[in-house]
C-alpha cells in the first residue's frame, strides 16, 4: 500500500499548475481581444472626427464661394492669381483658407470639371481630404457637397 501511494502522489500539483496555465492563457487573451476592440472604436471615432472637420472646411469653403467669389470656381485654384481682370472684385485669400470652430484649414487645391469640382482641404493638424462638389452651371455656385476621402497626413506638416 506504501508503494501504490509513493506512484500515485503527486499528480494534483501538476494538475493545478496545468489548469492555472489554461486559465491564466484564456484571460489574457480575452484582456487583448477587449483593448483590440477598444482600440478599433476610438481609432473609428477619430476618423468620425475628422470627417466632421473636414466636412465643416469644405462648407466653409463653399460658403465664402458666393458673390464674386465665385466667379472663381471656373479656374483652377494654381490659376486665381492671375484672375484679376476675369473676376474683378474677387479675393482668392477668401477661398484658400479659414477656421472652423477652433481648427484652421488650408486650401490645398481646387480643379474644376464639368458641373463639378475636385476639393482637396487639409487641416492644421496634417489630416487631409478631398471632396467632389456639384456646381450649378447656371449661377457657379455650389449645390452640394460629396462625403469626404481621407487622405494620409503630410508628414512636413505635423511637426509646424
Amino acid at each position: 500500500m506504501v508503494s501504490r501511494l509513493r506512484s500515485e502522489a503527486g499528480f494534483v500539483l501538476p494538475l493545478a499548475l496545468t489548469a492555472s496555465a489554461v486559465l491564466l492563457l484564456g484571460s489574457a487573451s480575452l484582456h487583448t481581444l477587449s483593448l483590440q476592440k477598444r482600440l478599433r472604436i476610438h481609432a473609428t471615432h477619430q476618423r468620425g472626427q475628422v470627417a466632421d472637420q473636414l466636412r465643416s472646411a469644405a462648407q466653409a469653403f463653399s460658403s465664402a464661394a458666393i458673390g464674386e467669389e465665385a466667379c472663381l470656381l471656373r479656374w483652377s485654384s494654381l490659376e486665381w492669381s492671375g484672375l484679376a481682370q476675369a473676376c474683378t472684385g474677387s479675393d482668392p485669400s477668401q477661398l484658400s483658407g479659414g477656421v472652423v470652430g477652433e481648427m484652421p484649414w488650408t486650401l490645398l487645391d481646387w480643379q474644376p470639371m464639368n458641373h463639378s469640382g475636385q476639393l482637396t482641404l487639409q487641416l492644421a493638424d496634417g489630416r487631409t481630404g478631398s471632396f467632389r462638389l456639384a456646381l450649378d452651371p447656371s449661377a457657379v455656385s455650389v449645390l452640394g457637397i460629396s462625403e469626404v476621402q481621407l487622405q494620409a497626413r503630410v508628414p512636413q506638416l505635423e511637426a509646424e
